[in-house]
């Protein structure tokens, strides 16, 4: 009895999931939040950052995390994405869930030493959310890419 418990719980979580989106680019806005110019800026600021370093950093914005972790979500995007290189796994997501007012860095191993959870946190609060609460959501992430970008470089 209890097996069959369980399995129908995992079944139903299972069902009730968010889906991840296909990885389609570096800036995936499900939400139209963005300008077009942000965004071509932005690809052309992320993709000169990867040629240069080979690290992979991707912005996804959604409307909302339909009752997913924010955690547990940014994760499972980051491991069936694979963001970074394979040998180096280099690669940072920027988790924005709009209408659910949370975002989140999602970093990996490759780059925890240089990008952590403590510097994730501060680019947080000072760069994005800062912009956000003045309706600049633009300029909220742009802040938050170019410092992303130079804690990596250990600038920041």
């Amino acid at each position: 009895m209890f097996k069959f418990i369980f399995l129908f719980f995992i079944s139903i979580q299972t069902i009730f999931s968010l889906d991840v989106p296909s990885l389609s680019g570096r800036i995936i806005d499900q939400t139209n939040t963005l300008s077009k110019q942000t965004i071509s800026e932005l690809k052309n600021t992320l993709k000169l950052h990867e040629k240069k370093t080979s690290n992979q950093i991707v912005v996804l914005i959604i409307s909302s995390l339909e009752g997913e972790i924010l955690e547990d979500y940014s994760h499972k995007i980051a491991t069936t994405w694979r963001l970074g290189q394979k040998n180096k796994n280099n690669g940072v997501l920027l988790l924005i869930s709009k209408n659910d007012h949370k975002l989140r860095i999602e970093v990996g191993s490759g780059l925890e030493g240089a990008l952590t959870d403590q510097i994730a946190s501060r680019i947080i609060q000072k760069e994005i959310i800062t912009e956000f609460k003045k309706n600049n959501f633009d300029q909220g992430i742009k802040n938050g890419i170019e410092k992303i970008i130079l804690t990596i470089k250990n600038e920041y």
